[in-house]
């Protein structure tokens, strides 16, 4: 069961790099895409491992196929037709330095964890290493792309982090919790969509830059 969780937590992490090393917005929103589903795999995996299942961790693992599978990643895909024919740089540095400092951020997390008492016991340990690795790469790609649709999506990547960190820590969140994460997340989405739309008919561009015109 852990070696199981442990291969599912490195490829949760892998996909975050792929995320990091991605151009085009489209690459972003399928990144996530595959992302959500190791994650809803991981839901799914355990409630049927541990003691007597967990029904509701079954339920989870729909919500997210559900939602982050399929509705949200649409939804940015729709946001994003209207305005794909505008091309634009989309991060700051280099990728290659992107990738760089995304490593540097995995070694923060391993001595970071390292340093609480409670859960460096091992496999565990490792399994949040990872999930919160994955949290800081996903502020990472926020703070490093310039378009308003890529810091969705690293918005999206750092929610996906902390579920997963909580996930490997508690082996399953009360129901109410997660339903209740899900209806944010996808309020969040809704939100952000919107201001998508009205930043491009605005600047005719969706980076975020362009609010400065604002100023003043």
């Amino acid at each position: 069961m852990f070696s199981y969780f442990d291969v599912l937590s490195v490829q949760i992490l892998f996909s975050s790099f792929i995320l990091m090393a991605n151009k085009r917005i489209k690459s972003y929103i399928k990144t996530f895409r595959i992302q959500s589903l190791l994650i809803a795999l991981t839901a799914g995996a355990m409630g049927f491992s541990l003691e007597k299942g967990r029904i509701d961790l079954l339920v989870v693992c729909l919500l997210i196929i559900v939602l982050k599978v399929i509705l949200i990643p649409n939804m940015l895909e729709k946001t994003y037709a209207s305005v794909e024919y505008i091309v634009e740089k989309d991060f700051i540095l280099n990728i290659p330095i992107l990738v760089i400092l995304s490593c540097a951020l995995v070694v923060f997390s391993y001595f970071s964890v390292s340093t609480i008492e409670g859960i460096n016991s091992g496999i565990i340990n490792a399994q949040i290493v990872n999930s919160m690795s994955v949290i800081l790469i996903g502020l990472f790609f926020m703070i490093s792309r310039k378009k308003a649709i890529g810091q969705i999506v690293g918005f999206l990547v750092v929610e996906n982090g902390l579920y997963v960190t909580a996930l490997f820590s508690t082996h399953g969140l009360p129901f109410i919790v997660d339903l209740g994460v899900f209806i944010d997340v996808l309020t969040a989405v809704v939100i952000m969509g919107f201001m998508v739309f009205n930043i491009s008919e605005k600047f005719d561009s969706i980076d975020i830059e362009k609010l400065n015109k604002l100023r003043g």
